[in-house]
């Protein structure tokens, strides 16, 4: 099928950690981009140990190295994905921002302006939520946009 514009779809941001779910999330959302001419931004979000925590003093931050590496990591894995997807005929950028990964991901479709945000979710219980919170569930509540949720596969 070939590639059409499409006035709903202009850019779909996709958040990423890396893990099998958000690479299915990551293939549903190029097919997308594929079907409708729509480019892609990747996001990765490295949290902020305070914020994961909500404690200021529970762990040292982490300092200027040891960031750098961390980022340099993401790089690779992110570079890794942008070109996958780059040969699947999609356009595709990419970006490491630090911060909390629901906020993080709206705001940076709120700055690409993306008619979509596409997330791989884990399909936890209730209380594992209650006890880990839920970035899929938490950008849902946040997007002024339509989001799609990608559920991990069952076994």
């Amino acid at each position: 099928m070939a590639a059409r514009e499409n006035t709903l779809l202009r850019s779909i941001v996709v958040g990423t950690d890396f893990s099998v779910c958000a690479a299915r999330a990551l293939a549903h959302a190029v097919s997308l981009a594929q079907l409708s001419g729509t480019k892609i931004h990747l996001v990765h979000v490295l949290l902020e140990p305070v914020q994961a925590l909500d404690v200021a003093a529970a762990l040292p931050y982490p300092d200027v190295e040891v960031r750098k590496e961390w980022e340099q990591a993401a790089r690779v894995k992110l570079d890794r994905e942008v070109k996958a997807a780059e040969k699947r005929g999609v356009t595709t950028t990419a970006e490491i921002r630090w911060g909390r990964p629901s906020d993080t991901i709206v705001d940076t479709a709120a700055r690409q302006k993306a008619t979509l945000i596409v997330l791989g979710t884990h399909g936890r219980s209730a209380l594992e939520k209650l006890l880990l919170g839920s970035t899929a569930e938490r950008v849902l509540r946040l997007s002024p946009v339509p989001v799609l949720t990608v559920r991990e596969k069952r076994k």
